[in-house]
């Protein structure tokens, strides 16, 4: 017999993680196509650079509005950048490091059960018990965890509200309060 569990998906509402880090990879790319120049070709290197920054002042228009693909744009970026450094090694990291971003960028997950509550993150995943909470309550899928050392976290998760029963999860939560 296996208990009781529940698990939500914390909806993101803040930038998009992958955002974020693209933009700095292709912000960092046209510094260094700058600084890793290569013999007489400095114009060359200042194109790639502003064409390189480019990209990252405008990621957000070219990965939502335009949906280019995120990997695809970073291909192209390090094809430019290889054509500033000749370094096809710095090309290949930005591309590695582009593809991880897929694996890094997970919304956390709040895992509810008999044994208490794991907030799963991406490096660590706080567990906690049942007696460290005063109130546990999921409303309009807005999800309060309200610990008795006055910590309050609240999430918006994902999902359609008719998938979990808030009547019967408040009702669980309160039983083992």
């Amino acid at each position: 017999m296996h208990s009781l569990m529940y698990t939500f998906t914390i909806k993101d509402n803040g930038p998009a993680l992958d955002i974020i880090i693209t933009r700095a990879m292709l912000a960092l790319a046209a510094i260094a196509a700058v600084v890793y120049r290569t013999g007489d070709r400095y114009y060359l290197n200042l194109l790639s650079a502003a064409i390189l920054l480019s990209a990252a002042i405008f990621i957000k228009l070219l990965l939502v509005k335009l949906k280019i693909n995120r990997i695809v744009l970073l291909f192209l970026a390090a094809v430019v950048f290889f054509i500033a450094t000749h370094s096809a090694s710095f090309a290949v990291i930005l591309l590695v490091y582009g593809y991880l971003i897929k694996y890094l960028s997970r919304p956390p997950v709040i895992a509810i059960g008999k044994e208490g509550i794991t907030i799963q993150k991406l490096f660590a995943s706080p567990a906690y018990q049942w007696n460290q909470f005063s109130n546990i309550i999921l409303k309009d899928n807005l999800l309060t965890l309200d610990f008795k050392n006055n910590k309050l976290l609240q999430v918006n998760i994902d999902g359609n509200p008719t998938i979990v029963d808030e009547a019967e999860f408040n009702a669980f939560c309160r039983a083992n309060i």
